[in-house]
């Protein structure tokens, strides 16, 4: 095992430090450090050594620079480390340094003796250095860091190294942005998503070191940790530098265990005390009404609810942290709400006083689109949809509206589209779509009328292609570019869809029936247990 001069100065051993010249020899092996005593004794040390000279010994300016540096290149040696000069270093010493490949190391304060004392343990033994790092690395992060920037910053602080923070879509969490964007070209984002993630190496030269968080042993990447690799970490000192990110990664997997688990008790505590509210037959007892105070809900005036569902997940999101993102992205909208995770997704609701006139749920229709649309945006495969009821009074109002919130976020899933927000008011044609939706026999009838697409195509891209040419008004152009094929593909289906299908399509009534049949397809109407 041997440490080169580059990996010695990246242990940040010396202060005030700075490579004068002679640059591309700093990857040289390294086997001594040893003080010198006059320049003419170079030529006696043994190769591979780097000599460490005081101040009055010798200077990188002095004309006997130059006479070292021939010495110290004819015998083999690996480097010299002497007092930084006053001045620049004249252009021939560099030149001639570089020439020869021999690295100049200017140091401020400089005593021979404390640099040989620093290096040797290291020279002599390399495994030392990656004690240290391990050392350095365990002391850190005995406890949990506090957050995601406490990690990349005590990481970096280890290491020596930029350090970002990207959750399993690769998105930025925290640290440095450049690493984020080096991962983005060095990493193919299917391996932040692989199911069993393990540490990796990237880049064209390895200049990319990953490492997942993960909560459960066994389970996805919560989060990807990326530093670029230490100059230092090459032969026995990689090891304990990923041993150290390790480290980093199982302490913040416990802050993120930790987090996860007080969220669960919040929204269990949530979901309980609204139950308490929606099954008790008259108004809520004083116990009830002081907890719900607590936690900032108003139980008297009019309430409007809304529920909010998740039509498609990918797996590398997880819900209890989209319940949070919500919950931002509607305040960032002007929508002040407390999430309560449910069964369907998550319900809340606004208060306004009771005497106050019904308000027109334009605007908060337009805001809860642009926050379904924002969230949706940062989740590639993320489809949501929301139901908005209508306003009720007192206690059991919020039952009331949070069941027409329910069965307008249902409808909203039978478009099949981004970011749809529906409501259905008193006088409005959904609330017939929605009463059929809601009749299980009718339900029962529709998936009767699609059985044959189902099981000539289980992957329900029968059920789709339908769908979306009966929504286009049977337009096979509009269609394929929806779902992202060609006009002729679309054709092709139409016709063994109309072969299979027990209906016939030119008839109004079985047209309307089967397209009814089709937004049905995949959503689940029944009562929630």
């Amino acid at each position: 095992m041997t440490v080169t001069l580059a990996q010695l100065l990246d242990l940040r051993l010396l202060e005030h430090c700075e490579v004068l010249a002679g640059e591309s020899g700093l990857n040289r092996p390294v086997g001594a450090v040893v003080p010198g005593s006059a320049v003419p004794e170079i030529s006696e040390l043994a190769p591979r050594s780097v000599v460490v000279f005081g101040r009055e010994q010798l200077v990188l300016d002095d004309l006997a620079a130059d006479l070292a540096i021939r010495l110290a290149g004819s015998a083999g040696l690996s480097g010299i480390v002497a007092a930084r000069p006053h001045r620049p270093v004249p252009f021939a010493t560099r030149r001639l340094a570089d020439r020869l490949a021999l690295p100049l190391v200017g140091v401020e304060d400089i005593t021979p003796t404390g640099v040989v004392t620093a290096f040797e343990p290291y020279v002599s033994a390399p495994e030392i250095a990656g004690l240290r790092v391990l050392g350095d690395a365990s002391r850190r992060f005995q406890r949990p860091p506090a957050d995601a920037h406490a990690l990349t910053s005590q990481l970096t602080a280890t290491l020596g190294e930029p350090v970002a923070l990207v959750d399993a879509e690769g998105r930025f969490a925290a640290g440095d942005p450049a690493m984020h964007e080096l991962l983005g070209r060095c990493a193919d984002p299917a391996l932040l998503a692989d199911a069993r993630p393990v540490a990796l190496t990237v880049g064209a030269e390895g200049e990319l070191m990953l490492h997942p968080v993960q909560v459960v042993a066994t389970g996805p990447a919560v989060y990807w940790i990326a530093v670029r690799r230490p100059r230092f970490a090459a032969g026995a000192l990689l090891e304990p530098v990923r041993r150290a990110i390790a480290i980093a990664a199982l302490s913040f997997a416990v802050h993120v265990a930790g987090e996860a688990l007080r969220d669960e008790r919040e929204h269990r505590r949530r979901s309980l005390l609204l139950n308490e509210i929606l099954e008790q037959p008259g108004e809520p007892g004083r116990r009830t009404v002081e907890r719900a105070t607590a936690l900032g809900w108003r139980l008297a005036g009019r309430h409007t609810a809304v529920q909010v569902q998740a039509a498609a997940v990918p797996a590398a999101v997880r819900m209890s942290a989209l319940g949070a993102e919500l919950e931002a992205q509607l305040a960032e909208h002007g929508v002040a709400a407390r999430l309560v995770e449910r069964a369907e997704g998550w319900l809340f609701w606004l208060t306004a006083d009771a005497q106050a006139e019904a308000a027109d749920p334009g605007p908060l229709l337009d805001r809860l689109a642009r926050t379904l649309a924002a969230v949706e945006a940062e989740h590639p495969g993320l489809r949501l949809c929301a139901g908005v009821g209508r306003a009720h009074t007192g206690a059991a109002g919020i039952g009331r509206s949070a069941e027409q919130a329910r069965r307008a976020a249902l409808l909203a899933h039978t478009s099949h589209r981004r970011a749809v927000v529906e409501h259905i008011d008193a006088g409005s044609a959904r609330k017939l779509i929605a009463g059929w939706y809601g009749s299980a026999p009718l339900r029962g009838a529709a998936a009767e009328l699609l059985a044959p697409l189902e099981e000539a195509d289980p992957s329900g891209g029968l059920v789709r292609t339908l769908r979306c040419y009966l929504d286009f008004q049977s337009s096979a152009k509009a269609a394929g570019a929806a779902l992202g094929v060609h006009r002729n593909t679309v054709m092709q289906r139409m016709e063994r869809i109309a072969e299979l299908l027990p209906a016939d399509l030119g008839d109004p009534d079985d047209r309307l029936a089967v397209h009814l049949a089709t937004r049905a397809a995949g959503v689940d109407w029944d009562e929630p247990g």
